[in-house]
């Protein structure tokens, strides 16, 4: 064997050892104990206060998308707003999976060939700013490869040829995230479970995928792929991005699946706010909650639904529901010697009575949960010209919604 043959065989197998002992230091993560939201936040005092109301759920990890284009724009200024966020985090508990690059909606130009050079040269700052801090847990290096009209609408001739580009631009970015960051967990957010690609999840330390199935079976079928890739690639899986309402895909049924398949999560979003408000979110800016169920599935805690063994609330179980009617009628009377007068009603009389009735529907679940009756009652109580007709309507419409529940005529 020449000398040049010999050096090159000791260069090759030193390199070796040492990608094989960086790759051996990685940090040892059980993917299982991840409980997080997506979440960002540039306002550092917002995103304490509200990585707070994560933690009285003890949420521990957030994940969030980065733009190869706010790169583009703001340089380094970018990066360290993302860095200031996950030191953020990392003061008030949280590990952070940021997400380099996003198939949503995504733009083809940017992951063709001639578009790499940029692609890498986002990717390699982004990486080489963000491997170091104590927050990270490690990077998503595509949310949803495929979700994006590029596929949707691809005639179907192309279709396969167009995955196959994604496909090229996904392994070339984890390879590249890899060298740069040899102690970092690299992960990709699949869709669904059936979006899972073997060249590219062979490359991954931790499997992921989305699931908003609109039934349970579709749920079950869903975790049960994402758990055979996980067994045949022996790597751990995930689930990082779950629940939407609009997709009746309630966080409660979500989670359930979550925690009973041992999989960790990250629920689709932490707050109710932007274009998602009305379907997306479990906490409202000032801490407050959405839904219950939401929380208490967070805990591992979820509701009966077995018929057999449901017990239905009555209300009137103590007869409340009586001294509650009576209540109302009694504010209700409001006379004057001659006629009737509504101006003379007794407005603190009429909302006490509202309140008690309220209180009876709102703990036995009578009522929509997001349309609350002591909501309106404060609102009443708030406004000093409230107008005592509109007052008199709803105490009225509490008294037929009682009278209706606990089957009194």
């Amino acid at each position: 064997m020449s000398k040049h043959w010999t050096l090159a065989l000791v260069a090759t197998l030193c390199a070796t050892f040492f990608s094989t002992l960086a790759r051996a230091e990685k940090p040892n993560i059980d993917c299982s104990t991840i409980r997080g939201a997506c979440y960002f936040c540039g306002n550092p005092d917002q995103a304490r206060r509200e990585l707070g109301y994560g933690k009285r759920v003890n949420l521990n990890a957030v994940r969030f998308w980065m733009s190869q284009a706010q790169y583009e724009k703001r340089g380094d200024a970018y990066l360290d707003e993302i860095v200031n966020f996950m030191r953020v985090c990392d003061e008030c508990g949280y590990k952070c999976m940021p997400i380099l690059f996003n198939g949503n909606m995504l733009n083809p130009a940017t992951i063709m060939p001639e578009a790499y050079e940029k692609a890498d040269a986002y990717a390699t700052a982004a990486v080489n700013k963000l491997k170091s801090e104590p927050a990270l847990l490690m990077f998503d290096v595509m949310n949803e490869p495929l979700c994006s009209p590029y596929i949707d609408q691809a005639p179907k001739e192309e279709k396969e040829k167009r995955k196959e580009n994604i496909w090229a631009f996904l392994r070339r970015e984890i390879a590249l995230v890899q060298r740069l960051a040899p102690d970092a967990w690299t992960t990709v957010g699949y869709t669904t479970a059936w979006e899972i690609e073997e060249s590219t999840a062979k490359m991954l330390d931790a499997i992921s995928f989305h699931d908003y199935s609109d039934r349970r079976e579709n749920i079950g079928a869903n975790f049960k792929l994402a758990a055979e890739w996980g067994a045949k690639l022996n790597k751990q899986v995930m689930n990082t991005e779950t629940g939407c309402l609009a997709r009746a895909n309630p966080y409660e049924m979500a989670l359930q699946y979550c925690n009973e398949a041992g999989m960790g999560w990250f629920v689709f979003e932490l707050m109710i706010h932007g274009r998602c408000v009305d379907e997306h979110g479990v906490f409202y800016a000032d801490g407050t909650i959405r839904d219950a169920g939401t929380i208490a599935a967070m805990f591992g805690c979820y509701r009966n639904r077995d018929s057999r063994t449901v017990v239905p609330t009555n209300p009137n179980r103590e007869g409340k529901v009586d001294r509650a009617l009576a209540l109302l009628r009694d504010a209700l009377k409001e006379y004057t010697s001659d006629a009737f007068d509504y101006r003379r009603s007794d407005k603190k009389k009429l909302l006490d009575a509202c309140e008690v009735a309220a209180n009876l529907l709102e703990a036995c679940e009578l009522v929509p949960m997001s349309d609350l009756p002591t909501t309106k009652i404060e609102e009443f109580r708030r406004d000093e010209n409230a107008d005592l007709w509109e007052i008199r309507k709803f105490a009225f419409g509490l008294a037929e919604r009682l009278k209706e529940v606990a089957q009194i005529f």
